[in-house]
This record gives structure tokens, sequence and C-alpha cells, in this order.
């Protein structure tokens, strides 16, 4: 959202210029540009745990993402993804060459995304995760 994270005017005015970019606003449902896409891309350097990153992993995309505490959580670096250093552009340009290029490597990380989404964030296995945390944290108390 725009008002949310303004971008310079000039910023503005060259992504709408360019050929190769389509400037979509927010959406409710992700699913359909998910569907369409090869390889998810999200540099953030502030996001807490996004869920977006978990929606494109669950639909099979590889990712591109930012060492951010949540999304460094979700990808596993040349696993399911590529996790890049803040605010690095060369590094983002890097990446997305090389997922572009290297076909076979993109396609390994998309056959194994959704496997580890589910494995590792799935509601019941967090739920189960949590439970076996504040069942520690109880024991801790009644030892002390």
């Amino acid at each position: 959202r725009q008002e949310l994270d303004p971008l310079d005017k000039e910023i503005i005015k060259l992504i709408n210029a360019h050929p190769g970019i389509r400037w979509i606003d927010f959406q409710k449902d992700v699913r359909p540009f998910l569907a369409i896409s090869d390889v998810f891309v999200f540099p953030s350097y502030r996001e807490g745990f996004p869920n977006v990153v978990m929606q494109a992993g669950a639909m099979n995309l590889p990712c591109i993402v930012s060492d951010i505490n949540g999304c460094n959580e979700i990808i596993e670096e040349n696993i399911n993804g590529v996790i890049i250093p803040i605010k690095n552009v060369q590094a983002l340009q890097q990446a997305m060459n090389s997922l572009f290029v290297d076909h076979k490597t993109c396609k390994a990380m998309a056959s194994v995304s959704r496997q580890l989404i589910v494995r590792r964030f799935e509601s019941n296995a967090l739920i189960e995760e949590i439970l076996k945390e504040y069942h520690l944290q109880i024991a801790k108390q009644t030892m002390v």
C-alpha cells in the first residue's frame, strides 16, 4: 500500500514506464499472482513474520528474501530459496539473475518449497510446538 510506505515520485514514474513491470496494488487474494510466478522476491528489511513468504512457498515457489527475522526462519538457504543481505541491491540482482538462468536449481527449490512450509508451519504443528514450550515453562516453574 503506497500510503503505508510511499515511494519517491520518480521511482513510481520509472516503474509505470517500464514495459517489464506491472504495478499491482494491494490484493486480498495473492494466489492468482503467485500461480503465474516462477520465483517470489521479498527484499523487505522490516517485516515481522511474513505470511506472504509462507504463502509463496506453499504454492511451490522458491523465494528470495532479505536476511531478517521471519524470512530467514522460513527460507533455508539454497534449499527453498535464497537469503540476501538487507538493502543490498547487487545481491538481490545476482540472486534474481541466478534463479532466472539456472532453471534446474530453481525447479529443485520449487519442488521442496511446499513440503517445507507444510512440515514446519502447518497450524497443528505450530500449536504442538507452542504447547511443548508451555509445558516446559510450567515444569520449570514447579521445580522452583
